[in-house]
């Protein structure tokens, strides 16, 4: 089977005109540059053909809610709402909970079997004046011994954990985390901006002396569910563009048009690539507690059940959210709720409007978020995603029309 459009890898970089997928799934051969200019006899032509996207902050879709929906129907409609828009990996994501083991046992089976690449947990221990759509009755100072219970339930499987940088013990539980291989995403903070300075340095002193081998740490949907940036007192989102330009961090952008204007995602996405660092090709992704700041901007849809679905009543942990528009709030008050959109329809927007480039975007959406959340394992991408286009792997990706919308979707192989 052929697929037919400019191809990207998962950096943006332009590889070929076209794929060749044989009936096992297995690549054949990157159409050479140019040489697309006749699509072979029933080839699927597009545009653009990019890799599947990977999206590390997604509560649910379809329907369901990763933190509230635990049967095992109800897991797979989620992740069928964004896998059917070109989503081939997905972390799925929980809220601040009393108790949030059961969800826990329930995800990792689904890891287990590579339908999803791993979980996010958004709390408990952020911070209560930057709750957002958190149950204000489960937020609560981080405890070590319980966090080290939640990342044994989930068996190497949770990627990633949100937590505010003043709540208690802060500094000690993202050295926990390090230690599992999981990651602190500074969020849900009403930090300034010197103590949140002070646990980026400190989580990156300790990846260093531990030979952690990736960027240490994130942040959780940059300008949402912090301080506004202020002229006087900066405050966390100041040091978290800067900890990304340096490579130290990677930052979390909800680019669905609602929860931050686009200009300004476009405009933070560059300046953070546009960094100098003393030797860009000195950083080896694999090894170093460092990520390229080309890479250090992620997009994520932060989406909940209503993802894929019409307007209406919800659920997000527990509580009730009313769906207008494209827009999920808290039923009865203002705060967002989450997201509704899937990654592509973000590629959509963005492209779009041409201010980035598709390869910028690819970047955000593919490579940035597989080196974020560590979706690489022993040199081998997780289920769903790929980097490069490798002849004889199965690939991911999705074939977009000239209006930058998918029309076909292809995971491991198969066609969806």
């Amino acid at each position: 089977m052929y697929f037919v459009g400019e191809v990207l890898d998962g950096f943006g970089k332009h590889v070929g005109s076209g794929l060749e997928i044989n009936a096992d799934g297995a690549l054949v051969r990157i159409l050479p540059i140019g040489s697309a200019t006749e699509a072979p006899a029933g080839a699927i032509v597009g545009t653009h053909i990019v890799p599947g996207m990977v999206d590390v902050h997604c509560h649910g879709g379809g329907g369901a809610s990763f933190p509230d929906d635990l049967d095992e129907r109800s897991i797979r409609a989620a992740i069928t709402a964004h896998r059917s828009k070109g989503t081939t990996a997905l972390v799925a994501s929980l809220v601040s909970m009393v108790d949030p083991l059961p969800a826990i046992e329930a995800l990792v089976p689904f890891c287990e079997s590579g339908e999803l690449a791993g979980i996010h947990m958004e709390g408990p221990y952020i911070s209560v004046e930057k709750k957002g759509a958190q149950n204000p009755a489960a937020i609560r100072g981080a405890d070590l011994a319980e966090l080290e219970s939640y990342l044994k339930a989930g068996k190497g499987w949770i990627r990633t954990m949100t937590i505010a940088p003043e709540t208690t013990n802060a500094a000690e539980a993202a050295k926990l985390l390090l230690r599992y291989g999981a990651k602190p995403s500074w969020g849900h903070t009403n930090a300034d901006g010197a103590t949140t300075a002070a646990v980026l340095q400190s989580t990156l002193e300790y990846a260093d002396s531990i030979g952690f081998d990736s960027v240490p740490q994130t942040a959780t949907h940059l300008f949402n569910g912090m301080p506004s940036l202020h002229h006087r007192e900066p405050g966390p989102v100041r040091e978290l563009i800067q900890a990304a330009r340096r490579g130290e961090a990677a930052v979390e952008f909800i680019a669905d048009g609602v929860h931050v204007k686009p200009i300004l995602v476009e405009d933070i996405t560059r300046y953070i690539a546009d960094a100098v660092i003393d030797d860009p090709e000195a950083i080896d992704h694999e090894t170093d507690a460092r990520i390229d700041p080309e890479l250090a901007t992620i997009f994520v849809t932060d989406a909940m059940a209503a993802a894929g679905m019409p307007e209406g009543q919800y659920q997000l942990g527990g509580l009730d959210v009313t769906v207008v528009g494209n827009a999920a709030r808290l039923t009865g008050g203002d705060a967002l709720a989450g997201g509704c959109s899937r990654l592509s329809e973000q590629l959509t927007l963005l492209a779009r409007r041409g201010v980035l480039s598709l390869a910028a975007i690819v970047c955000a959406t593919v490579a940035g978020p597989t080196y974020a959340a560590s979706l690489l394992r022993e040199g081998r991408e997780a289920k769903g995603v790929t980097l490069e286009f490798i002849p004889g792997d199965k690939p991911n990706f999705m074939v977009l029309n000239n209006d930058y919308e998918p029309i076909v979707v292809v995971r491991e192989g198969q066609k969806l």
